[in-house]
């Protein structure tokens, strides 16, 4: 009898064994299939799928890094059972999915306790655990918590899934992927004329990356600096910056890629591009949002185009409330940028409320200047001025002195500020004060006014005729006048029926 029973457990583990192989076999791809971060702790060459949550929809990013909406474009989706899958139905952290025949295992951002709910009680209180050591989360549970997208789970991510939790991101729940992620496509995805007959030929190349072409603005005119109250060229010819500033990154990160603004250099003809981060931590402003910025950078340096690097304050109206934290930001910025032609520095972007010139804003523009320098020895620096950025002719009584390159800010609302504020810039220039307009608006000075296109032609004219280089506010479909996109969700490659009132009018100045 106990020699029966033997046999029969044998059986039984010789079974779970071979049924254990196929399993693992099922979800155990080609060899060619690249790494991602945690993955030496998932079956060897399984493929992951990384799920994005939209705010209505499931959404996915394809090798091109463009999003994809999954009821539209993701075809033959089939779970675990062969089910096949519809965009309503809820997927989880840890489904194992079909796409096109091929086997994929979900991670559903913000989705740790692999529930289908995003962002919960649970899923806060599994990292807040794992972070204190109370509990070791697995590879894919630390994938989906990972929203910072650095190396570890640490207080960020938690704040970040509890600010979600709480709704006080005011974004959509998206996060980078890693450069090195492998994603499913679709036959959408593949690239017009590319040979089929041939699958695979070309998986061993390594992935090009763009660089600026002969004749982008970089190439061509080079490191930039400042003579009198012009910017020249590295042949020391005047020229002038003509671009468009981003909306705050922690809301609209997603017009930061390399596509977006190689298209807007070729389409729409600007040569530059202001990355506003918000400096005040009650408004978003954590760590993370650097990242952003040094991709910012990079598909900057990639199109041929210059890069404002903006410490946008504003809600915090003294520059010196987060002087600390700007000084380290520009440290970590220096460093890596010291050596790039095309990026300028903007140091405080809009100092309001009780600020005054000599006893806040001059301060803190000179130790920063200071810590700048230290570092980078001749990047352009732009310098916020009182009043939002308006009394640059207070300024120019007392500038700062000791250093090159340095730039004074204006901005303006074309339907709020006439013909005074011009008088005050004249007053500035005569003065010999270098002014850059790193933001304007074409409405009010809400940002979600009327418009006023014949003042804001008049301001064009000006700073076009007194070389006075513009970025106009802002890049994003956010339901407001002073946004350049309207009524689409497309990262790139706008339409003219895509773009606001606003975006209309700087495509013509822009073409001028």
């Amino acid at each position: 009898m106990k020699k029966r029973i033997a046999i029969i457990v044998v059986i039984i583990a010789i079974i779970l064994i071979c049924a254990l192989f196929v399993i693992r076999k099922s979800f155990a791809l080609d060899n060619n299939v690249k790494d991602i971060k945690y993955y030496d702790n998932l079956i060897e060459n399984q493929k992951v799928a990384t799920i994005l949550l939209n705010e209505k929809t499931v959404s996915r990013k394809t090798n091109k890094k463009e999003i994809m909406e999954y009821d539209s474009k993701i075809k033959n989706v089939k779970d675990a059972n062969n089910k096949t899958l519809e965009d309503t139905d809820l997927i989880k952290t840890g489904d194992y999915i079909t796409v096109n025949n091929e086997d994929y295992i979900v991670v559903l951002y913000g989705d740790v306790n692999k529930d289908g709910s995003i962002c919960d009680i649970e899923d806060i209180m599994i990292v807040k655990n794992n972070y204190s050591d109370n509990r070791e989360v697995d590879s894919i549970e630390r994938l989906a918590a990972n929203l910072v997208n650095d190396d570890v789970l640490d207080t960020q991510d938690i704040a970040r899934m509890i600010k979600i939790y709480l709704g006080l991101l005011g974004e959509d729940l998206t996060t980078k992927i890693p450069e090195n992620y492998l994603d499913f496509e679709t036959e959408g995805d593949k690239e017009p004329g590319k040979d089929d007959e041939n699958p695979g030929e070309d998986d061993n190349k390594p992935e090009e990356k763009p660089g600026p072409q002969e004749d982008t603005p970089v190439v061509k005119h080079g490191k930039l600096s400042v003579n009198g109250t012009n910017i020249v060229d590295k042949n020391g010819e005047n020229f002038q910056i003509r671009g468009v500033s981003t909306h705050g990154l922690q809301w609209y990160p997603q017009y930061v890629n390399q596509e977006a603004f190689t298209y807007m250099r070729d389409e729409w003809g600007i040569n530059a591009i202001r990355l506003a981060m918000y400096s005040d931590p009650n408004v978003g402003y954590t760590k993370s949002l650097h990242e952003i910025v040094k991709n910012g950078v990079e598909y900057a340096k990639n199109a041929g185009i210059y890069v404002i690097i903006d410490w946008h304050i504003l809600s915090d109206g003294n520059p010196n409330i987060n002087k600390s934290s700007a000084i380290e930001f520009f440290r970590e910025m220096t460093s890596n940028y010291k050596d790039y032609d095309n990026v300028i520095y903007e140091i405080c972007n809009e100092p309001n409320g009780d600020v005054q010139w000599e006893r806040d804003i001059k301060p803190y523009a000179q130790d920063l200047i200071k810590e700048i320098r230290n570092i980078d020895t001749d990047a352009i620096i732009v310098v916020g001025t009182p009043t939002w950025s308006q009394d640059v002719d207070i300024v120019a009584k007392s500038p700062i002195t000791g250093f090159d390159n340095i730039m004074y800010t204006l901005h303006f609302y074309a339907a709020t500020h006439k013909e005074y504020l011009r008088q005050k810039a004249y007053t500035a220039l005569t003065s010999s004060l270098p002014i850059f307009v790193t933001e304007f608006g074409i409405c009010d000075a809400s940002g979600n006014g009327v418009i006023d296109i014949n003042e804001a032609n008049t301001w064009i004219d000006f700073l076009n005729e007194n070389n006075i280089s513009w970025m106009c506010w802002n890049l994003s479909n956010k339901n407001e006048s002073s946004s350049i996109l309207k009524n689409t969700d497309k990262t790139t490659g706008w339409t003219k029926e895509e773009l606001s009132e606003e975006g209309k009018w700087l495509l013509e100045v822009l073409k001028k």
